[in-house]
């Protein structure tokens, strides 16, 4: 009999990507949803890297936050830690779980000018290796609904985008778009040159997640069992490759580290394989 049981060694996975993210793992939510919680903290705290920097042609920064600016894009293309300057639900409420509207909905995230928070925040869309950078609007909840934040990516940057097709813009009030925000409730929105935007972030689901994190949840569970089965109906041929006798015990454990998945057997301390990185 082979001892393998890739949901468990996954929270203990899960337990230490978590507490990267300052959070811990809640005992009162499944193992899925604590993985939509790590998913939606990894969206929301960009990984230190070097990133080439862009800025709409309608940028504008207030006078009083040049200098903060110049040291925040220096930060930025240098791949330094951009925690301080997130949202005050990672930074100071220790919330980096919490969903965020705007990210979800439209991608866009905002940064503050200085680490002690500031009235005017920058908002910035934040990619691998770019951060394009939108504009710098006062920190309002109808800032949040602010339609010109797409428009200002739509023209600066529509490689960036995909715009729907088939799809009618709504006319909604900046009231409007922000109840329905606040509901959880995705909405198109049209474009100058009318094109359309629904959900360019991965969408809103009504619980307030990203669907992209539960659509990514969904894939490591499929693929956790899937990994398993194939384990276990090669028993025969990973003892054989081990050397271990049908009267040995054997154990597969999975495990992480440096950015990347293997498999191994503990008793012989054998790596067996490498699985592709996330």
């Amino acid at each position: 009999m082979i001892k393998v049981d890739f949901r468990d060694d996954w929270k203990k996975i899960l337990d230490k990507k978590l507490a990267a993210c300052g959070l811990q793992y809640d005992q009162s939510c499944s193992l899925e949803d604590n993985t939509i919680r790590y998913l939606n903290a990894d969206r929301r705290i960009p990984r230190s890297a070097r990133r080439t920097i862009h800025e709409s042609k309608e940028l504008r920064i207030p006078p009083e936050y040049l200098a903060d600016y110049s040291g925040l894009k220096k930060l930025m293309s240098e791949g330094g830690d951009l925690t301080p300057y997130l949202s005050r639900d990672i930074q100071r409420k220790k919330r980096a779980d919490k969903s965020d509207g705007l990210l979800n909905a439209w991608g866009i995230q905002h940064l503050h000018f200085r680490p002690n928070g500031t009235g005017d925040v920058l908002f910035v869309k934040i990619t691998e290796a770019d951060v394009f950078v939108i504009t710098a609007l006062p920190h309002d909840p109808k800032v949040w609904v602010d339609t010109s934040l797409l428009q200002v990516l739509h023209e600066n940057w529509p490689e960036e985008m995909a715009a729907c097709v088939g799809v009618h813009g709504e006319p909604l009030t900046a009231t409007g778009r922000l109840t329905l925000r606040g509901l959880n409730v995705n909405f198109a929105t049209t474009m100058l040159d009318g094109a359309v935007y629904m959900s360019p972030g991965g969408g809103i689901m009504g619980s307030g997640r990203c669907l992209d994190d539960i659509v990514t949840c969904d894939k490591i569970f499929v693929g956790l069992a899937s990994l398993q089965k194939v384990v276990e109906d090669n028993e025969g041929s990973i003892r054989g490759a081990l050397n271990v006798s049908p009267s040995e015990e054997l154990s597969i454990k999975l495990m992480f580290g440096n950015d990347e998945y293997w498999l191994y057997e503990p008793t012989r301390h054998v790596r067996l394989s490498l699985l592709p990185q996330r």
